[in-house]
């Protein structure tokens, strides 16, 4: 068993030492007080929503990081991610218990990289190499201002958590800081030109300008001098520029006098339970719930009726006798009423090339004769839920305990969907966690899409605040293409999202008449929508991920400053030894 240090003296034999166990005690409360600052962080994401928290819960951590050493600071770093991540990502317990006690710590990884980065910058950016020469007491006491130093450090860590999240964002890019700013539709308005990145970045910029100010104000405190701050002046002032921006957008849209069209879009919402695996019975019972809404709907005659993803557990196209009655059913439904519609179902294919039989998540869309016209494949299947990644090279043992039975084929196609008997419409599609992925939505606005066209089905998390987070992370992309947005879930989150991000009608509706999204229930309507026909392309769709681009130049410019004062300080450190420095003393 191991025991405390102790101090070897007579008088205090077998006593711990006092200064190692404060030092401990310390240690702990460093790494609660990070914990903690995550987990006030989660309060600004859904369900609660706390958007102002997002721009003070990183100047604790700020502070605490500023001066730790590098592994002090990776073990903060990862306790602050834990905090965060564990009850930000609460929800997927609902797919397995066991899932958010393996989440966390991933993403807490990602942080504790943040962390560490920020220890590098801190020790190379901010201490001059003439103080680090002098030793570790006038590192201690060292309190010059710096405007420039610090400035280029606060920018640099701002930029390195945006390439943090850049490296999580393959498989899930859900939760970034940004989606804490969901229903602030001023601020969000400039990820039409950086993206999401550009949020985040502010709000990083403006807690560490903080903690910079507070930390130089605590040691300057009692000398007299009290020099301006000028990373939190910055801060200040970049985020009075994107609210200026976010409000003459606004204004400039609507006063733009372009051409639009209104679209009706009849929405059903059949709130039917997770049935991936359902009985004849069960998917019987989706196919009753649905028909039954579509003849509440058709009637008003939309532009297109719209099905959620998967609403009936069945394929449309395959051979078994429901099947063929699903099939039966929305043909006459579609003849009865002269009414498009929309639907997501797996749909089996073979390839062109050798006859295989491939399985995708699709789109179907049928016009009034009724036959399928277009298709959307789902581009981005989910992992673990959709395929298993890596199977091949996986043990048979780890196959059984997260194969779901079957491995999706990714779709390959961006191009949007013509509107039957009205062509003008482009659908830009996405299905389920898709409306997540940046890039999809933005390819698809490159090739023409005017209205975004979200199907999913959350019936995964029927209890959790999974669905408001969905929607939470979804607005953005209508925000960063300019463009309207239309979801129909099969259990929430069925709305119209303006081109600003805001959610302008629903099937549901609040004691004030303000659109409800997050409100599960069976529902169905018909939904308006204005869609531009000749959008002018923003920023974003125009040049991309550029802001994020410009976040890795950033941060990679100021890690070959540290690297370049590394080495001038392992060169100084060394002259005396070298030879030519001794022959000169000879």
């Amino acid at each position: 068993m191991e025991t405390d240090p102790v101090v070897a003296t007579p008088g205090n034999a077998g006593v711990p030492n006092e200064k190692y166990l404060l030092s401990k005690r310390r240690f702990f409360g460093y790494l609660l007080l990070m914990f903690g600052s995550g987990w006030l962080m989660s309060t600004a994401l859904p369900p609660l929503n706390w958007h102002a928290v997002a721009f003070v819960a990183l100047i604790l951590p700020g502070y605490l990081l500023l001066g730790r050493a590098k592994l002090p600071a990776l073990a903060g770093g990862f306790c602050y991610g834990l905090g965060w991540a564990f009850p930000s990502f609460y929800w997927l317990r609902e797919i397995n218990p066991v899932l958010p006690y393996l989440m966390a710590p991933v993403l807490g990884l990602y942080l504790a990289v943040w962390a560490l980065g920020f220890a590098v910058l801190h020790r190379w950016l901010l201490i001059p190499l003439d103080i680090q020469l002098a030793g570790a007491e006038a590192v201690r006491k060292f309190a010059r201002n710096q405007p420039w130093r610090e400035l280029f450090f606060t920018v640099a860590v701002s930029a390195l958590y945006c390439i943090i999240e850049h490296l999580r964002s393959g498989p899930l890019p859900w939760n970034y800081l940004s989606a804490t700013q969901w229903q602030n539709l001023s601020l969000i308005q400039i990820c039409s030109v950086t993206g999401t990145y550009g949020v985040t970045f502010l709000i990083v910029f403006l807690n560490i300008s903080i903690a910079l100010a507070v930390r130089n104000g605590l040691r300057l405190y009692g000398s007299g001098r009290y020099p301006r701050p000028w990373p939190f002046l910055t801060a200040l002032v970049l985020l009075m520029l994107a609210l200026l921006f976010g409000v003459a957008l606004d204004r400039s849209r609507a006063a733009r006098d372009g051409a639009t069209a209104t679209v009706r879009l009849g929405l059903l919402q059949g709130d039917i339970s997770q049935r991936r695996s359902a009985s004849d019975a069960e998917a019987q019972e989706a196919l009753d719930v649905y028909m039954e809404l579509s003849r509440k709907v058709a009637p008003l005659r939309p532009d297109l009726l719209i099905w959620p993803e998967t609403a009936v557990p069945f394929p449309l196209m395959a051979a078994h006798p429901l099947c063929e009655s699903y099939r039966a059913r929305v043909a006459q439904l579609i003849l009865d009423y002269r009414v498009p519609m929309l639907l997501g179902s797996v749909d089996y294919r073979p390839r062109p090339d050798s006859g295989e039989i491939e399985v995708y998540n699709t789109a179907l869309l049928l016009d009034t004769a009724p036959e399928i016209v277009d298709r959307y494949d789902k581009i981005n299947p989910v992992p673990f839920g959709e395929y298993v990644p890596f199977r091949r090279w996986l043990p048979d043992w780890a196959i059984r305990l997260i194969d779901m039975n079957r491995d999706l084929t990714a779709g390959t196609d961006f191009s949007p969907l013509a509107l039957p008997q009205r062509e003008e419409i482009k659908l830009g599609m996405s299905i389920c966690y898709e409306d997540v992925f940046p890039y999809i939505a933005r390819r698809e606005a490159e090739l023409g899409a005017n209205l975004l066209l979200v199907i999913t089905n959350d019936a995964w998390y029927p209890t959790s605040s999974e669905p408001e987070q969905h929607l939470a992370n979804a607005v953005f992309r209508a925000v960063e293409t300019g463009l309207p947005m239309a979801r129909c879930g099969n259990n929430s989150a069925s709305c119209i999202i303006l081109p600003n991000g805001k959610i302008s009608d629903g099937l549901f509706s609040d004691a004030a008449g303000e659109a409800d999204p997050v409100r599960r229930g069976r529902a169905c309507g018909v939904l308006s929508v204005e869609v531009p026909l000749n959008p002018p392309p923003t920023f974003y769709t125009r040049f991309g991920p550029w802001f994020i681009g410009g976040c890795y130049l950033l941060a990679g410019a100021a890690f070959a400053v540290c690297f370049g004062l590394f080495l001038a300080r392992k060169k100084a450190l060394l002259k005396p030894f070298t030879p030519e420095e001794s022959s000169s003393h000879d």
